[in-house]
């Protein structure tokens, strides 16, 4: 009885870490996800700040003159948004680890500690997938808002807009299966 319950105990351990190595798995993609959306975000703001520069000019001044409109402004602060969720997830992804301090040594997590891990690695994941999607939701709203400044017709500015909103509305809907 005792050799029975120990083997059943052995292989819910075992199936624990095969689900912490999945869970930590999807936690490197995460990671790799939001170095992307990173770069992504220094693309937009090199491709605005180059796009600024071709029509105001170089100079302070002409600076302040694009940061006046609310359409500039608005995108550049869709940016700066974004790039802080993803430095934030990127330095926040780090906080749990495999192995802990046990005394003098260091050691796997075991029995309802590794259970209790797992169900808080699970949890952070599916708030980093969320902070995943409002991050690249702000910097295709700030693409857009910037976009629309440059746009004569509202015509095109409203097709713009609602096409994003289309896209963005497919996403909130799919999102499970876009970012797995």
């Amino acid at each position: 009885m005792v050799w029975r319950y120990s083997m059943v105990e052995d292989e819910n351990q075992a199936m624990q870490r095969s689900i912490e190595k999945d869970l930590f798995e999807e936690q490197n993609k995460i990671l790799d996800r939001f170095f992307s959306l990173i770069t992504l975000t220094f693309t937009v703001f090199g491709f605005s700040i180059a796009a600024l520069s071709f029509v105001y000019g170089r100079g302070i001044s002409s600076y302040q003159e694009a940061l006046r409109s609310y359409h500039i402004a608005f995108a550049l602060f869709c940016l700066f948004i974004a790039f802080f969720i993803s430095i934030g997830n990127v330095l926040a992804i780090f906080h749990h680890r495999k192995l802990v301090r046990r005394g003098d040594k260091v050691g796997y997590r075991e029995g309802n500690e590794l259970i209790s891990n797992n169900l808080k690695i699970y949890l952070d994941i599916s708030r980093r997938k969320n902070y995943y999607v409002i991050a690249v939701t702000l910097i295709g709203l700030g693409l857009t808002s910037f976009v629309n400044h440059f746009s004569q017709h509202r015509g095109l500015a409203a097709v713009l807009t609602i096409g994003f909103v289309v896209i963005v509305l497919m996403l909130m809907r799919n999102f499970r299966r876009y970012l797995s």
